[in-house]
């Protein structure tokens, strides 16, 4: 896509271009004599070489060396106002191709033009002799050398000023969107503190109170004091895994990075808690060997099985939930079934779906979740190591 300053410079190349035909044109009809369908060629081949040269400049460069060459050759018998290069239009219009050839394609195209333009000027002043005089043609000659290097000097100033300028506008886009990137991280870090400020001091007035009522409360049995002891340890587990997570969030320096990684051998106490919950939790198979999967599949796992878990809980309490996990050769799958209570949406998803489906997908896994039948299914299914290190040492 153009710049706006690229789009400028080609409407005032093609603009100069129709100006310069129209000139050189006239002055090869009324100051050398051509025939004006023969002039108004050579003069438009001349020019028009230079806006050639944004798309094609080799065969721009060609071009222009050609209708120069003719010109001269058309008109050389004439005299000294007959050669071309003492004629203005004629030596701009070649100066021009030389900047845009220096602009688009580099130095050494415009250098190889110019040299070869040279080249031919000293073959024609030599063999003019008869109508022109030798030194005055090659004063001509070194005339537009002099030009030439000032123009393509100035044309390679220019094309190394505008790669500064598109290597600075890159690199001030790539860092507005890091800015941005880093701003959202950042809010999200915020917020993250401050949900933590607040479930933290709910969590801990919870533990306390728990573990203090059967010692406030008459009459508390030793069932009822087991409860509390229980809902004492859970919600302090859940306060510190809530600050496990809030350690990958923060990049203050010297704060910790902690973070809690479950793993699969967790599943089994996962599964006893939330019994112990009174969730009726069903499982069959098991889950694969702890050396069978890497760090982050165990993650994955163990949290996609406590997502589903708590929808369940959430939508359907009193409703029966099987787990099913099935080892295959490469892959092991997990199917979390449960009734729900009710219509269920389809296409309704919520931040607990979705991360599901991002910690499976980071994993190199896959995760759907919907309605079937009258249930609520997810199925989720995660590489094994062995399938992990394969895809990793192809890619």
């Amino acid at each position: 896509m153009l710049t706006k300053w690229q789009a400028r410079g080609r409407i005032a190349l093609l603009a100069a271009a129709v100006i310069l035909i129209a000139v050189q044109a006239t002055l090869l009809v009324t100051l050398n004599g051509l025939v004006t369908g023969a002039a108004l060629v050579l003069a438009t081949g001349h020019v028009m070489s230079a806006p050639l040269a944004l798309w094609r400049p080799v065969p721009a460069a060609g071009l222009s060396l050609i209708a120069s060459t003719l010109q001269a050759l058309a008109v050389m018998s004439q005299g000294p106002t007959g050669w071309p290069w003492a004629i203005a239009p004629q030596v701009i219009t070649q100066l021009l191709v030389v900047l845009v050839l220096t602009v688009v394609a580099g130095w050494r195209i415009a250098a190889g033009t110019v040299i070869l333009q040279l080249l031919i000027g000293i073959a024609l002043a030599v063999a003019g002799l008869a109508w022109n005089d030798v030194g005055v043609s090659l004063g001509y000659v070194l005339l537009f050398a002099g030009l030439a290097l000032l123009v393509g000097s100035l044309g390679a100033l220019g094309g190394r000023l505008v790669e500064i300028r598109d290597a600075l506008s890159h690199e001030r886009r790539i860092s507005a969107e890091e800015h941005a990137r880093r701003t959202v991280v950042e809010e999200k870090s915020r917020i993250a503190r401050e949900l933590h400020d607040v479930i933290a001091h709910n969590m801990s007035l919870i533990t306390v109170q728990a573990r203090s009522a059967p010692h406030r409360v008459e009459g508390v049995g030793p069932a009822a004091q087991a409860e509390f002891g229980e809902i004492a340890d859970r919600a302090a587990e859940a306060l510190r895994q809530m600050r496990g997570v809030l350690d990958v969030l923060r990049t203050e320096p010297g704060q910790s990075g902690r973070v809690p990684v479950p793993t699969v051998e967790e599943l089994g106490d996962l599964f006893e808690s939330a019994r112990g919950t009174g969730q009726e939790v069903i499982v069959q198979g098991a889950p694969p060997a702890a050396d069978r999967v890497t760090p982050e599949v165990g993650a994955a796992t163990y949290r996609i099985v406590q997502e589903a878990l708590s929808n369940a809980r959430r939508h359907a309490p009193e409703r029966p939930v099987h787990v099913d996990l099935t080892v295959k050769e490469s892959e092991f799958e997990m199917r979390i079934t449960n009734p729900v209570d009710g219509p269920v949406e389809d296409g309704a998803e919520g931040h607990g779906v979705v991360g599901m489906r991002e910690r499976a997908s980071a994993a190199g896994g896959r995760l759907t979740a919907g309605a079937d039948g009258g249930d609520y299914l997810v199925v989720a299914t995660l590489p094994l190591r062995d399938a992990a290190a394969g895809l990793g040492a192809g890619s």
